[in-house]
């Protein structure tokens, strides 16, 4: 059930295009899961590699919280959003491993603690993934209809697969590297409705497409790629 829980919370933040510290880190918590549960049987009752984990458990989730605020702070509260997701998912991941760890009389708490906190985060980013592919918040069909982000530097890259709209991969830097473009939204919404175009803003926080003002948009493009 544990090595389950795992791979479903892994599959809701591996980055679409797999690199060395993505897969180093995959490789890492599996090994780390089946440690725990060899430590279990070999230690017994002994409670340090437990109490071990549980510092370190809450240490992340306290220095998390403060990036996360800090975030927040300056405004950048998509950063700070995905910034608690992941320390949340990598907290839920230790309280499972303190749970394997814990001894048997109390290992019902922590245990069934991380596989929620796992499955919680790992349902956030797939329902965000579904809501963004079902096109929810258009009201009227459209043919044709097509998401965009920017990469570099304009909105040119189009998403068609539900794995590249997973939460923690829809974010975009607030300008360009050498600062001299804007990038106001994190995905757009490009229809074509009633012969007219309409642009739609991806709203990370209610997980919804949100209808863009023409007139304050003019620089959006109106065809999709």
């Amino acid at each position: 059930m544990s090595f389950l829980v795992l791979l479903f919370w892994i599959s809701s933040w591996f980055p679409t295009s797999a690199d060395k510290w993505a897969i180093l880190v995959v490789v890492g918590c599996i090994l780390g899961l089946i440690t725990a549960h060899l430590v279990q049987k070999l230690l017994g009752e002994l409670a340090w590699p437990e109490k071990a984990t549980s510092a370190l458990a809450f240490a992340l989730l306290i220095g998390g919280l403060l990036l996360a605020l800090r975030a927040w702070i300056k405004g950048a509260s998509v950063d700070g959003g995905i910034t608690l997701f992941f320390v949340l998912g990598f907290v839920g991941y230790l309280f499972m491993i303190i749970g394997v760890l814990t001894p048997r009389q109390t290992i019902g708490r922590y245990l069934h603690m991380g596989f929620v906190v796992l499955f919680l985060i790992a349902i956030w980013s797939w329902t965000s993934a579904i809501s963004m592919y079902t096109h929810r918040g258009i009201n009227s069909y459209s043919n044709g209809a097509c998401i965009l982000v920017p990469k570099p530097t304009e909105y040119d890259r189009q998403l068609s697969s539900i794995w590249e709209m997973r939460l923690p991969q829809i974010a975009s830097r607030t300008t360009s590297p050498n600062e001299r473009y804007i990038w106001s939204y994190h995905a757009i919404l490009v229809a074509h409705i009633d012969g007219r175009t309409e642009h739609y803003n991806w709203s990370k926080k209610w997980m919804r497409f949100e209808l863009l003002d023409a007139v304050r948009n003019p620089y959006l493009p109106t065809i999709c790629p």
